[in-house]
């Protein structure tokens, strides 16, 4: 009776010792491969048109590869192209920006308020102030910036919505960010829409493209200067 007590203890030993992940990519563990599989699938039709810019053909839009702040290098199609100036001389570029690229921080609005944004919905960021309260919305006039003089309304570069950003996060963070959009910062972009329930408007949506809370939407207040990465459509 003992000897069967001690086979059947041994058995179950082994059954539960921690078995080896079968992997068909070396180093490459099986929930790292299928996020890299279903960020390819989730993300097909985007193209690089090596202007510094991406086309998602699946949502007919247009983005700017760098965010706001960076350089586009069409030598070496990145965001790669900004130096850093040195404390003595701000003025005079000296060793690389290795960490945001010269990517910058912008406010949704100089009030928090609903200064700076329609107060239909969605209460999307505008340009002109909408209400008696007065506004400038450093995000929008960046860009606004990258708009030519009499563009077409319909294709003018903009600030993107939340669920148009939440679409670049896809999958989880995957080849998307590090082949189409390079030095993507791991922080909050602002999205042009202001938080409808917040009756003063303090507040209005971003989202992270930080590691691990890759793509998660939250409330920041609108005087808090984070990333840009303008859009338009196609």
């Amino acid at each position: 009776m003992k000897k069967i007590t001690l086979l059947i203890f041994s058995i179950l030993i082994l059954n539960c010792q921690e078995q080896p992940v079968k992997t068909i990519f070396p180093g490459l563990s099986d929930e790292d491969l299928n996020l890299m599989l279903s960020g390819l699938i989730l993300n097909q039709g985007y193209i690089d048109n090596r202007d510094g810019t991406i086309t998602d053909n699946a949502f007919n839009l247009v983005w700017q590869k760098c965010t706001q702040g960076q350089v586009y290098r069409s030598g070496s199609n990145d965001c790669e192209g900004i130096q850093r100036p040195s404390v003595t001389n701000p003025f005079f570029t000296q060793g690389a920006d290795t960490i945001n690229w010269g990517a910058r921080q912008l406010a949704y609005c100089s009030n928090a308020t609903n200064a700076c944004n329609q107060l239909s919905i969605p209460q999307t960021l505008q340009g002109d102030s909408s209400i008696i309260v007065t506004g400038i919305s450093e995000a929008f006039q960046s860009c606004n910036s990258l708009n030519q003089p009499n563009a077409d309304k319909a294709t003018e570069w903009r600030v993107p919505n939340p669920l148009e950003l939440e679409r670049l996060t896809l999958g989880g963070r995957n080849a998307l960010i590090a082949v189409h959009f390079p030095n993507t910062i791991e922080d909050f972009y602002w999205s042009s829409w202001s938080n409808p329930e917040d009756l003063i408007g303090q507040s209005a949506t971003a989202v992270i493209f930080e590691r691990k809370r890759f793509g998660e939407k939250e409330l920041r207040i609108k005087t808090d200067r984070y990333y840009v990465r303008c859009v338009r459509n196609k």
